[in-house]
């Protein structure tokens, strides 16, 4: 039998995510492929797109009405009406029209008086290139449509494609691979329909949480099926995972059970760069790299897990995709309560936020890391740094946002 993994070395958060992506900045390389246009809504382009053509790529009207030459309308007025022939003077356009020489201008069809098929009346004269879109106003060629590194929206498919763009190239996705770990997980299709799980089994559920976030950052994820505790099957499945994927992620294991095998499997088959950080909920999150891709060992309980993957898999993802990470969005409160906490963590406490005579109040909820159901109720978290031991009832707060 192992031996358990009682002292964890705890280290501060930031020394853990420098020391970490310090390791990993000669192995985090992006990959990129060439998407058709028609698939590349909310794709990361990974180079600047350069316009192709003009758009428009020819003069052309902006305006239902006539074309004339602006020059033989410069005396219109409404004391001085000009009557214009069509084919000589003018001829009738539509939006979108070509505007060719020798006419360079276009009169609303609003403005126009006594307008026939064959003379139109003006009163007032046109200048140059009026309601004329001109060659390049929208787009010139060789202009850059997009720039690195930016999120396609549906408006930028329009530009493309008026660019003259076919197809982009951009991030290609990367493959996240999700190990859950446990004699006690089951999948919930593993249960009859109306099935209770027995005593001591648990469904998996971080498994799909985590997919879902993966995806939410724009890689994809596969969840494998539980892996036993087990130590060869941990570590063949492992190893695969390395070979087939661009990241590992292993739920549970990583804390201090007679059968948390993930550390001693990471340490033979990879470098564990670090294991324990000072942080709550998520102090025994492993941090590891095997053959050049990052392996991360959360805890199962699914608070620590969501958290771990907030904290130390989405700065990875957004290397890989290109994306950019969501800014942390701030607001103030003050605390229903005082919340007492570890000089040696930095905490995460989950609050739900209430209007109370007219003051932001933060409410703080369960801090139980097993209990997921205090994330959908909460709207934020109060952050207690390390190194502070607690905050008064009625002191006002920082809240992080949970997007």
């Amino acid at each position: 039998m192992l031996k358990r993994n009682l002292n964890l070395n705890l280290i501060p958060l930031e020394e853990a995510l420098s020391k970490y992506f310090s390791k990993l900045k000669d192995y985090l390389k992006p990959g990129c492929e060439e998407v058709p246009i028609d698939e590349c809504l909310d794709r990361i382009t990974f180079s600047p797109v350069y316009a192709k053509i003009n758009s428009p790529h020819y003069n052309a009207a902006a305006m239902d009405g006539i074309a004339v030459v602006s020059a033989a309308t410069i005396d219109a007025c409404e004391s001085n009406p000009i009557e214009l022939k069509i084919d000589t003077n003018f001829i009738n356009v539509n939006t979108g029209d070509p505007v060719r020489s020798p006419y360079d201008a276009v009169i609303m069809a609003e403005d126009l008086i006594e307008h026939n098929e064959n003379t139109v009346k003006i009163v007032k004269s046109a200048s140059p290139m009026q309601h004329v879109r001109p060659i390049g106003e929208n787009i010139k060629i060789g202009e850059v449509i997009l720039s690195e590194k930016h999120k396609i929206r549906p408006i930028d498919i329009n530009v493309l494609l008026s660019g003259g763009i076919t197809s982009v190239k951009v991030f290609t996705k990367p493959k996240v691979a999700i190990l859950p770990t446990g004699n006690e997980i089951i999948e919930i299709s593993a249960l009859q329909e109306g099935e209770e799980p027995k005593e001591g089994i648990i469904i998996d559920s971080n498994s799909r949480m985590y997919e879902a976030q993966v995806k939410h950052a724009g890689a994809i994820g596969k969840c494998f099926a539980p892996v036993p505790d087990d130590y060869d099957i941990l570590k063949d499945t492992i190893l695969k995972a390395v070979n087939d994927f661009d990241m590992v992620l292993i739920n549970a294991g990583s804390s201090a059970g007679t059968e948390d095998f993930t550390v001693q499997v990471l340490r033979e088959i990879g470098e564990v760069i670090v294991h324990g950080v000072a942080i709550k909920p998520g102090k025994p999150v492993i941090l590891a790299i095997v053959n050049g891709k990052p392996v991360i060992g959360t805890p199962g309980y699914p608070v620590s897990a969501y958290l771990s993957f907030v904290t130390f898999v989405t700065p990875i993802l957004s290397v890989l995709t290109g994306d950019k990470e969501k800014a942390v969005q701030n607001i103030e409160a003050v605390l229903s309560e005082k919340i007492t906490s570890s000089v040696n963590l930095r905490e995460c406490i989950r609050v739900k936020l209430e209007d109370v005579n007219g003051k932001l109040t933060a409410f703080p909820l369960a801090r139980n890391s097993s209990v997921a159901m205090s994330l959908v109720k909460a709207d934020g978290f109060c952050i207690i740094e390390r190194g502070c031991e607690k905050k008064e009832k009625g002191e006002t707060v920082t809240i992080e946002l949970i997007n």
